[in-house]
Order: structure tokens, then C-alpha cells, then sequence
């Protein structure tokens, strides 16, 4: 598989979760009994995360390597999303929120985007780079139309069934 091909994959993943995530966020913390400004904290920690994420890929992503800064920032996403879901209080779920960079908002403006709008142009010659950047845009914006529609999806099933 190519590096482009491999940067598209991770792209389309990434933005299917975070449109997943922005719709099932407040649902899942509202019905651990999260107030409003839990919920509130909750989401502004992972944003504060992929924040912090965003800075350090942006002051030290090709010292410390770029694929090893994606890889890092892959784990990290998964192992914040894990610890989200076995988490049930405000803090734990914060820091959890904060090192899995749940993104809350539906969009994906994480490190990982950094790293992939980096690499893209070498994968390509100059005259097919826009194509490249628009396929690689295209494919977010689907990722994230998908995830949010999967994130309804049990509910349309059930209701179907029924």
C-alpha cells in the first residue's frame, strides 16, 4: 500500500470516529449523570489534548520522526478512548478525554491532520498536488458524514425492527 493511499485510510478512520464521537459524546456522558458542565469539561479536555497534540507535532513532529509521531498519536488516541470507556467519573474521564484528543466537535483538527498535510505533497508530483489535498479533504468530509450517520444507526435499527 502507498503512503498516500495508507494517509487516506488513517484520514477517513480518524474523521469516521471523531464524526462518531461528536454526536455519541453527550449522550454517552449525559447518561453516566454528567451535568452540563461536566459534560462541558469533559469535552474541553479532549479538545485541550488535541490542542496540546497539535503544538508539540507542530514544534518537534519531524525531530521526533513522523511516522513515529503518527504512530504515537494513534495509540494515544486508542488508549484515551479506551480509558474513556471504562471510565465513570468526571476526572478520569477528563484525562481520558485529554489523552485520547476527543474531539468533541465533530471535526477533525488534530496532530495526526498535521503530520498527514506534511507528508501528502511528497507523495505526489506538483501537478497532481491539489488533487491529492482535495481527495485527502474529500475523504474527511465522507468519514465524517458516515460516523455521525453510524452514530444513529442503532436507533433507526431499532426503531425499524420494531
Amino acid at each position: 500500500m502507498t503512503d498516500r493511499r495508507i494517509l487516506y485510510t488513517g484520514a477517513f478512520l480518524r474523521a469516521l470516529a471523531t464524526g462518531m464521537i461528536g454526536v455519541l459524546i453527550g449522550i454517552y456522558l449525559a447518561r453516566l449523570n454528567f451535568d452540563p458542565a461536566q459534560i462541558g469539561a469533559v469535552v474541553a479536555a479532549g479538545l485541550a489534548g488535541a490542542a496540546a497534540g497539535a503544538l508539540l507535532v507542530t514544534l518537534a513532529g519531524d525531530g521526533f520522526g513522523r511516522r513515529r509521531a503518527l504512530i504515537t498519536i494513534a495509540l494515544a488516541g486508542a488508549g484515551g478512548g479506551l480509558a474513556a470507556a471504562a471510565a465513570s467519573g468526571p476526572w478520569v474521564m477528563g484525562a481520558a478525554a485529554c489523552l485520547g484528543m476527543l474531539n468533541g466537535m465533530g471535526r477533525d483538527r488534530g496532530a495526526a491532520l498535521i503530520l498527514d498535510q506534511a507528508i501528502l505533497p511528497s507523495t505526489t508530483d506538483e501537478s497532481s498536488r491539489t488533487q491529492v489535498f482535495a481527495w485527502y479533504n474529500v475523504l474527511q468530509d465522507i468519514g465524517h458524514a458516515f460516523g455521525g450517520l453510524l452514530a444513529g444507526a442503532p436507533v433507526l435499527l431499532r426503531a425499524s425492527l420494531m
